[in-house]
């Protein structure tokens, strides 16, 4: 009796942690500006192998910015007639052809800011794309009182084309963006931040759309988690996997000196792991209407960063 007992409870226990464990694995969409710098491909494997995400589209933004008009190269890329959301693109499909996947659907971004370069209002240009559908589409099947999340690591042109295209989605989806710097003592906001200046409209429409949730790492919070050069290498070079490879080109392709900083990493580690990061209610902008943000006023880069270390020797061997 006592024998069929412990059996019983024994596969009613595994299937209760299986199932809790299945319905902690929150889907989320990852719209990155991958061929800006190298933290975003650190960002996009962490989001990949973790266990408590499944990625369910990983979309390409643009990262076009005043630079690209002065200078002649742009890290390794040359300027001149350079296309941001194609070197973005391309390195999405590289990464997820090396981590064997493939199946996880990949649509190209907007190549263009939201509106004009003086502003956003109606009538202006909504730059529609295949990631921009492909938000609306998954935002419609959300389930009730199950937000979809999107992860902005870069310019959040794709996420405010799609609340443009379709208000009605603001209430399925919670948007978890990189940007901005924020003075926690001051309760100041800084929107002098590169992604914000490559599109300032696209950001603005986000932080005034009041039936949006919105969870913003600012850069000046994500700024602490760096990662040593040589350090980096040298674990990279203990793992034969072919993303390890391409983790490890990047250093040399945005000629990165003795360290980086892993602003893009943060966010994707303070969603996985909450304990490595402080998350507070605080007021946005007051020219966006001061409304209730989710910030994160300050995170913890040790943890993180063996975090992130663990789980590739884990999942990349």
């Amino acid at each position: 009796m006592n024998k069929y007992f412990f059996k019983i409870f024994a596969l009613t226990f595994c299937s209760i942690f299986f199932a809790v464990s299945l319905q902690a694995q929150r889907e989320v969409i990852i719209d990155a500006d991958t061929g800006n710098e190298m933290d975003d491909l650190y960002a996009i494997v962490m989001a990949i192998l973790s266990e408590d995400m499944e990625v369910i589209g990983l979309s390409s933004a643009h990262f076009n910015n005043a630079q690209l008009l002065t200078d002649s190269l742009w890290h390794i890329y040359p300027t001149k007639n350079i296309n941001t959301l194609e070197i973005s693109q391309q390195l999405n499909e590289e990464l997820l052809q090396a981590l064997g996947r493939e199946d996880i659907p990949h649509p190209k971004g907007a190549s263009q800011m939201l509106g004009y370069a003086w502003g956003y209002y109606e009538g202006a240009p909504i730059p529609a794309s295949p990631a921009s559908d492909f938000i609306i589409e998954q935002a419609k099947l959300a389930t009730e009182g199950e937000k979809l999340a999107i992860l902005c690591l870069g310019a959040v042109t794709n996420v405010a084309t799609a609340l443009e295209l379709a208000p009605e989605i603001a209430d399925k989806i919670s948007v978890h963006l990189l940007g901005m710097q924020y003075n926690v003592e001051e309760g100041i906001w800084n929107k002098n931040e590169f992604n914000v200046r490559n599109d300032l409209n696209a950001m603005d429409q986000l932080l005034t759309n009041e039936a949006l949730e919105l969870h913003v790492m600012p850069a000046s919070t994500s700024s602490t988690l760096k990662f040593s050069h040589q350090k980096s290498l040298e674990k990279l070079a203990r793992m034969e996997h072919p993303v390890n490879k391409i983790l490890a080109r990047r250093w040399a392709e945005v000629s990165a000196g003795a360290q980086w900083t892993m602003w893009d990493l943060a966010l994707v580690e303070a969603m996985i792991y909450p304990t490595t990061a402080e998350l507070e209610e605080r007021l946005a902008p007051a020219e966006n209407g001061g409304r209730p943000v989710q910030t994160y006023v300050s995170i913890k880069p040790k943890k993180m960063e063996a975090y992130f270390w663990e789980i590739l020797e884990n999942k990349l061997k």
